[in-house]
């Protein structure tokens, strides 16, 4: 199978799991599994609050304009940049899209900020893996020092996990939900790939071809 065929693959069965997760949780109220995710509301709120914060409008917008001006002083950089950058504002929109579809009441614990958008699936999920797990991607296959493209890829891989704690720390979002968004964002990122294959090779050089 080619890389394309693959990711096209990929892309149609993290969205049909993402369909059938959505279904479940619109015809029954949330389930044991769900009720257990409240166990972590509450720990770290305003920790939680800053990994939540990364990833509304204002702090993407602010990466987003950091990235396009990398790229622009490091052209072998700017396929993957814009691949990133077109990726994340088509997702942001078809998850809000995906959201008034399954119209999913959030949880009624929530802490410090109330969400009004539907709950399912997390958006700040789904840009856990279209940003946060892309660029640790990009990172990891750079061609910077072996232990500093570590380091940075762990750590921003690990600022990933942290957004998808902290919907739950906030009481934000159900476990299912985040599921739904994790996939969601595999789902985008497979499709992306599908579309422009090239743009999502190893790094050859953070700074180079």
């Amino acid at each position: 199978m080619s890389a394309r065929g693959f990711a096209a693959s990929v892309a149609v069965g993290a969205a049909l799991l993402v369909g059938f997760i959505g279904y479940g949780v619109t015809i029954a109220p949330p389930g044991a599994f769900d009720r257990a995710g409240r166990a972590v509301a509450g720990e770290w709120p305003h920790v939680a609050l800053v990994f939540t914060a990364s990833c509304w409008w204002p702090s993407l917008v602010a990466l987003g304009v950091a990235a396009l001006v990398f790229a622009a002083f490091v052209p072998a950089w700017r396929p993957r940049v814009v691949f990133s950058v077109l990726t994340t504002a088509v997702a942001w929109q078809a998850s809000d899209a995906v959201k008034n579809v399954f119209a999913r009441t959030r949880p009624e614990y929530w802490l410090l900020h109330q969400e009004t958008s539907a709950s399912y699936p997390s958006g700040h999920a789904m840009f856990a893996v279209v940003v946060f797990g892309l660029w640790s991607y990009y990172v990891a296959t750079s061609a910077l020092p072996l232990g500093l493209r570590r380091v940075l890829s762990i750590l921003i891989a690990l600022w990933g996990v942290g957004v998808i704690w902290s919907r739950l720390a906030l009481g934000a979002h159900y476990v299912t939900d985040l599921i739904g968004g994790v996939l969601f964002g595999i789902a985008m990122l497979a499709v992306a790939s599908a579309i422009a294959p090239r743009a999502l090779p190893a790094c050859a050089a953070l700074g180079g071809g």
